[in-house]
């Protein structure tokens, strides 16, 4: 079968090099004669292999009929019309196919050379510890953390690969440990975790572990355990030198094809060297499909983590969380404060936010919620109320917290890519294509609200609410043409103020960014003449104004203050009430939120954020989960190093300021000030959402005007090409720390496993 196998691949390679040497003429004779045949062959035996069973080389003629289909399809395209990048793509499928049977397939090839023979270990016959042989059952179960072994004596076997056939319960995500300690020629002693694995349920090819010893085993020892208390299965089956199946991944091939045609594009395509005001058609189908991507990307990462009931069954909740329940019920009766009353032992504490004193006393209460004066509050906003409490009246039911996240990231999403186009267009249309669609890339790969859909709780529901009523304020601002000389639409200014409330509504940290608003529309209404000033100012402002005047009542009424949102008074691990400030804390979140860089390593996970304290000789509340700072996540960002040669370009002083001003403010000052705000309630990467894509957005305006002011054109391609390459690099770094971040290997190892088969090509 490899003979076969080999052959089929050799002649892939051989039709493929033919169709891309033929990519701007026709084939003749004997040469298309023999390609179109063989293509004909390949794909015949791709079908086959759907069909068949290969064995362990299932999928991999699938893969190789549908590339040889691919190679044909672009011969036969390229004839007729030239492009590069389509020939360059056609050159990256036969690479990605050959690297993806090859070089990604190594743990296959262990047993292709060397005399190894298969060996079927019986498992009743081995000298068993902590545990016993099941008839009933057929093997040896594991049951939690407790470890259980088995070993064997004088195997004397040439051992290449070990198979453990193990059996998880049916529908459980689990995940055991592995190790096998072995003695061999070169060593009387053994070898400790020669083998150090883990067998994951639902994934075949991690039942399979490569070893290379210096010589033949002797003694083997196979240890097993769960990684948590309830971690299962049953042990049915030891085998030596199984050979390992083909593990082909064609989302790691199309990944290859994909970025690397990307990059090509960005540096060679004629089309993606055009400016945008020339390709505006190309330019708005491209930034649909890319905004489609990431929207189907977050519905696929909240809907992974739906829990058993599947997805309608989520609008059909008799509970729900501070918010979506609890918030509803109190505001439904006609009060600000919760329905539920704090216990007796907890009002009868000296200070009843001190967490030690709640522990050890073993004191009844609610966590994370807000106790004042004998009541419980909550100090998350209430704007997403406006959608929870009808839901309830109409339906009955709660609306679910999951559910909410992914509508309002998708949504969110959307309309960053629409400001980005708008401003775009408006602005920076002399840009290349391939600077916009590397612009729109990064700008949603980094704009932070990956880290809410990965873990869509009712903390992440109220940041992803903030996120969607400011872009939306974005949008509606950037288009209603304050921004700019002449008319204005008053309506979409009117939206701005409103949804400018709502946001500070949903999260108060976006209140710098309310700040921002007011000085935008105070700042622009000297540009109204004395017959629209007024109506200028109430379509700005009184929306503002009246929502920010409920805000301030609604502080009051809770917490005796006009600006008290009532954190100070939450029941978590620390006492806001006596919280002092320490620059050092402050310094702490800075770092990491924005400067810490990624770590970079051949292990799982690939790429990591560590977390600095920064030498803290004090307590700071960090979250699980990092993401590595901004500016080494989308690397455009350093651009603002370029603002005092962008603002010389602007030819007027006034635009100067405005322009200094508007991305000042937005993009540097307000994001500084919620990272320096941060220190009290610590990191958690889910803050980031807040001031992510503002800080982005700045930075491509810095050098958007660099790039539409200049006229030398090798500069707009080369700054092209760097755009392209960062875009990748985003793509990579953000996309591995949010995974890694939304399915922790202790929680999703089904996920994890994925992510480590899909790069980590020599286990």
């Amino acid at each position: 079968m490899w003979l076969i196998f080999l052959t089929v691949i050799l002649l892939f390679a051989v039709c493929s090099v033919i169709y891309i040497s033929h990519f701007r003429s026709e084939l003749k004779g004997n040469r298309k004669l023999f390609c179109h045949g063989m293509t004909a062959v390949l794909i015949l035996t791709g079908i086959a292999d759907l069909i068949m069973n290969f064995g362990e080389f299932k999928g991999a003629f699938t893969v190789i009929g549908t590339a040889a289909a691919i190679e044909f399809m672009l011969y036969a395209y390229l004839k007729e019309k030239q492009s590069r990048t389509l020939a360059f793509m056609g050159k990256a499928v036969l690479t990605a196919v050959v690297l993806e049977l090859t070089f990604f397939q190594f743990p296959s090839y262990r047993l292709i050379t060397g005399n190894y023979e298969h060996t079927v270990l019986n498992l009743a016959s081995g000298e068993l510890e902590n545990c016993s042989y099941d008839i009933s059952t057929g093997g040896i179960t594991v049951t939690g953390k407790n470890e259980i072994s088995i070993s064997y004596h004088n195997l004397d076997k040439k051992t290449g690969t070990v198979y453990i056939n193990a059996e998880f319960p049916e529908g459980i995500s689990g995940k055991i440990n592995f190790f096998a300690d072995i003695t061999e020629e070169t060593g009387y002693y053994y070898r400790l975790k020669a083998i150090d694995s883990a067998i994951i349920s639902n994934s075949p090819q991690s039942q399979y572990a490569m070893v290379q010893l210096a010589g033949k085993s002797g003694d083997a020892r196979f240890r097993f355990s769960g990684i948590n208390e309830n971690g299962s299965c049953i042990i049915k089956g030891i085998e030596l030198n199984k050979p390992v199946p083909f593990d082909v991944m064609p989302l790691r091939m199309g990944i290859i094809i994909v970025l690397s045609t990307f990059i090509y594009a960005c540096i060679y395509s004629a089309v993606m060297n055009c400016e945008y005001e020339k390709n505006r058609k190309f330019c708005h189908i491209a930034s649909l499909c890319i905004t489609f991507v990431e929207v189907c990307v977050v519905v696929m990462f909240v809907c992974s983590q739906i829990p058993e009931g599947g997805f309608f069954d989520r609008f059909r909740l008799t509970q729900g969380n501070q918010i979506t329940e609890e918030l509803v019920l109190a505001f439904e009766n006609g009060q600000f404060s919760l329905l539920a009353e704090p216990s007796e032992e907890l009002l009868a504490m000296e200070n009843p936010y001190d967490h030690g004193s709640r522990f050890y006393g073993e004191i009844d209460c609610l966590w994370d919620h807000a106790l004042y004066e004998g009541k419980y509050y909550s100090y998350y906003g209430i704007a997403p109320l406006l959608i929870f409490i009808p839901y309830h009246l109409i339906t009955g039911y709660f609306f679910p917290e999951d559910i909410a996240v992914m509508l309002f990231a998708s949504v969110g999403i959307m309309l960053l890519s629409m400001v980005y186009s708008v401003i775009v267009k408006k602005w920076f249309s002399a840009i290349s294509t391939g600077v916009y669609l590397s612009g729109l890339i990064m700008l949603l790969t980094g704009c932070g609200i990956w880290c809410c859909a990965g873990r869509p709780m009712f903390y992440e529901m109220s940041i992803a609410a903030g996120f969607v009523c400011i872009t939306s304020v974005a949008y509606f601002l950037v288009t209603s043409g304050i921004f700019e000389k002449g008319k204005m639409c008053l309506s979409k200014l009117f939206l701005s103020s409103l949804l400018t409330g709502l946001s500070v509504m949903c999260r108060p940290t976006l209140a710098v960014y309310a700040i921002c608003f007011f000085l935008f529309a105070i700042v622009n209404a000297r540009k109204q003449g004395k017959g629209n000033i007024i109506k200028f100012l109430c379509c700005a402002l009184i929306p503002l104004c009246c929502l920010g005047l409920f805000q301030m009542y609604y502080n009051y009424a809770r917490f005796g203050s006009v600006f008290e949102f009532g954190i100070k008074y939450s029941l978590t691990i620390n006492d806001f009430t006596r919280t002092e400030f320490h620059l050092h804390n402050m310094l702490v979140g800075v770092y990491n939120f924005l400067f810490a860089p990624p770590a970079f390593i051949p292990d799982y996970p690939f790429v990591s954020a560590p977390f600095s304290f920064l030498g803290l000789n004090s307590f700071y509340y960090k979250d699980e989960g990092t993401i590595s700072g901004l500016l080494f996540l989308v690397l455009p960002i350093f651009g603002y190093l370029y603002s005092g040669r962008a603002l010389k370009l602007i030819p007027d002083k006034k635009s100067r300021i405005s322009a200094a001003a508007s991305v000042g403010l937005t993009g540097i000052i307000m994001p500084v000030v919620i990272t320096c705000s941060a220190w009290e309630s610590g990191y958690s990467a889910r803050y980031m959402t807040d001031f992510s894509w503002q800080v982005i957005m700045g930075a491509f305006m810095v050098l958007f005007i660099l790039c539409t002011k200049s006229e030398n054109i090798n500069k707009k391609r080369t700054f092209t090409a760097v755009m392209g390459i960062c875009a990748v690099y985003t793509l990579i770094v953000v996309g591995i720390e949010s995974f890694v971040f939304s399915f922790p290997a202790e929680t999703f190892p089904e996920q994890a496993d994925m992510l480590d088969r899909l790069l980590a090509f020599y286990k």
